[in-house]
C-alpha cells in the first residue's frame, strides 16, 4: 500500500483514478490543482504523486520542478491528454524536469497499478511505457 497524492483538475478522471487506486489499496489524497497539491505536501508526506500536466493556477510542469527542489525522493508519475499540443513533448519534458514515469490519457490502469509497484520497490528502470 502506497500513500499516493492524485493531482488531477478533471473531476471524472480524478474520481476514476482514485476508484482504481484504492481498489487496489493505496491511500489516496486528492488535488484539483497544482496550488492545492502544494498545500497538501505541506501537511503530508506521500510516497508518489502523480500529477496531470495540463492544469488551471499551476501546471503539472511546474508543480513537478517545485516538488523535486523541495521533495527530491518523492517519486511523481506525469500524465497528461496533451491539451492541444501531442502529449508526447509535456510529458518528455516532465521525464526530464523530475518525473519518473509518464503516461498519456486515457491510462492503462494496469499500466499504473504496476508503476506504482515498481517505484515503491526502487526499481524505475524497469519501468517501460
Amino acid at each position: 500500500m502506497a500513500k499516493i497524492l492524485l493531482v488531477e483538475d478533471d473531476d471524472l478522471v480524478r474520481d476514476m483514478l482514485t476508484q482504481v487506486l484504492q481498489r487496489a489499496s493505496h491511500q489516496v489524497t486528492c488535488a484539483a490543482n497544482g496550488e492545492e497539491a502544494t498545500e497538501c505536501l505541506k501537511r503530508e508526506e506521500p510516497d508518489i504523486m502523480v500529477t496531470d500536466i495540463i492544469m488551471p493556477k499551476k501546471s503539472g510542469i511546474t508543480l513537478i520542478s517545485e516538488v523535486k527542489n523541495r521533495h527530491p525522493n518523492l517519486e511523481i508519475i506525469a500524465i497528461s491528454g496533451g491539451g492541444r499540443l501531442d502529449p508526447t513533448g509535456y510529458l518528455d519534458l516532465s521525464e526530464t524536469l523530475g518525473a519518473s514515469v509518464s503516461f498519456e490519457k486515457p491510462i492503462d490502469n494496469t499500466a499504473l497499478l504496476m508503476a506504482i509497484d515498481l517505484l515503491l520497490h526502487g526499481k524505475k528502470e524497469k519501468i517501460s511505457h
